[in-house]
């Protein structure tokens, strides 16, 4: 493990964010360098032991793998596992209704089971997923190799937002005891606490979504309090697109005087599979002998090469998971490569996440993100928070006719200044080829943002005349 680096009060620009982000900044030195063709030899040992014992224990993978015609033990290399069918969160979903209440896909008896974590099922039940004891270690050193990318390291204190559960972000805590930081536990959304800390001096290192993050700063200027004065010197945002955002970045670094790094992980493969380094320039794929990355197409599911400048959607294959292993998984993340090196050290390829799969809606041909009408907004701030979510018919498809409502948060007792709607509309337009109808929504209407900030909601259309 490496030792300790330098102190957060020394700048992260100039000659000394090579010794911040050198070599002395890696969790797993010999892992973390690997070429790429030892990266393979590692993953098909892993993946072969996989491959080989998985169809016996799962009846999920027994019927998938017979009714597509294919043997994954006839697949030799992760560089073949294109030959295997993708699987979904709506495979996955199918499967804990077929074989409750884990799935069929558990791989291993239900006695060997030794963590349950929930999420939030699409049908309003939580869904399942089950760890067995060297399933959490494997989450545990991921997630410490994403983490120390980041920046945490022992000497921190890290204030965290991530609840304990009963959601996978909660592993989070595990992590950061693995890493070897003083840990300040605060439960999502708990405003009061999170100033008690930030008040108290106990704390330097704050993990949140950047929803709440934007929420904090504008509680800072909303209450007259100075945002460098928390005592913050390094914000860590994940569980949401929007942290890579540059004018959202900014806002967060300049109110706090802090710096911003991402990381990002998955419920299904892992909670933390990526972590940024302070080159600032994407978040690092951490889960080298774990977990195999995929990048496809997501329309035609064509592997994409992973190389820099590639956009596709993200897709994982579980190399050493015993219970509920995942195969070819789409992710649903769009993202964009980086870049494939690094001056930290790291070999790995680094990436931004453009958006959801699920959120993107379609303006008159063209596919929308939310995320690239948040990364407009943004420019406005501090005018406004910086949050913004779409309005969508409830029931109707992903097509949308314009202009598409656009709720932007605005802090309490501003009415925004004026020109500023439509100079938003106008950027919108501009920007992203289509007309938006901008609604502005006060701080303290527009919803909590204790954890996420959902980027659409679908609401029923008034009827006509109203």
């Amino acid at each position: 493990m490496s030792p300790a680096g330098l102190p957060w009060s020394e700048s992260t620009t100039g000659p000394l964010l090579e010794d911040r982000c050198g070599s002395d900044w890696i969790w797993d030195r010999q892992v973390e360098t690997r070429s790429a063709e030892e990266n393979v030899e590692a993953a098909d040992a892993a993946w072969r032991s996989q491959a080989a014992g998985i169809v016996g224990r799962s009846p999920f993978y027994r019927k998938r793998f017979a009714e597509a015609g294919v043997d994954p033990s006839r697949v030799h290399s992760v560089t073949e596992l294109a030959e295997l069918p993708t699987m979904s969160k709506a495979v996955t979903l199918a499967t804990r209704e077929e074989y409750p209440p884990f799935g069929g896909h558990l791989g291993v008896e239900p006695a060997d089971v030794k963590r349950v974590y929930q999420t939030s099922g699409s049908s309003g039940r939580p869904s399942l997923i089950a760890m067995t004891g060297p399933d959490l270690e494997t989450w545990t050193e991921i997630g410490a190799r994403s983490y120390y990318a980041t920046g945490i390291h022992p000497h921190h204190s890290v204030l965290t937002t991530f609840g304990a559960g009963p959601f996978v972000a909660g592993h989070t805590h595990w992590t950061l005891d693995r890493i070897g930081t003083c840990r300040v536990p605060v439960g999502p959304g708990d405003l009061e606490r999170v100033l008690s800390a930030c008040k108290a001096g106990i704390v330097d290192t704050l993990l949140a979504t950047p929803s709440f993050a934007l929420y904090l700063a504008s509680v800072f200027e909303n209450r007259g309090l100075a945002g460098p004065d928390a005592g913050l010197k390094h914000l860590i945002v994940g569980g949401e697109p929007g942290g890579g955002i540059p004018a959202v970045r900014k806002r967060i670094e300049e109110a706090f005087g802090a710096d911003v790094t991402e990381a990002s992980g998955i419920g299904d493969v892992s909670p933390s599979l990526y972590g940024e380094c302070l080159a600032k320039d994407g978040m690092h794929f951490c889960g080298q002998g774990y977990v195999w990355p995929e990048l496809i197409d997501p329309d035609t599911e064509t592997p994409i090469n992973i190389e820099k400048g590639a956009v596709g959607e993200m897709v994982y294959t579980s190399l050493v998971r015993e219970a509920m292993p995942v195969i070819r998984f789409r992710s649903g993340d769009i993202v964009k490569i980086t870049g494939v090196d690094c001056r930290c050290g790291r070999t790995s390829f680094k990436l931004r996440i453009e958006g959801r799969a699920d959120d993107m809606f379609i303006v008159r041909g063209v596919n929308v993100y939310p995320s690239a009408i948040q990364a407009v907004v943004a420019d406005y701030e501090p005018a406004v928070t910086g949050r913004v979510r779409v309005v969508l018919p409830e029931g109707a498809g992903f097509a949308v006719d314009p202009p598409v409502p656009v709720e932007v948060e605005v802090p309490s007792g501003s009415a925004g200044r004026v020109g500023l709607r439509s100079a938003i509309e106008a950027a919108i337009r501009s920007r992203l080829v289509f007309r938006a109808a901008v609604t502005f929504v006060p701080q303290h209407e527009f919803g909590d943002a204790g954890y996420k900030t959902p980027p659409v909601v679908r609401r029923p259309v008034p009827p006509a005349g109203q």
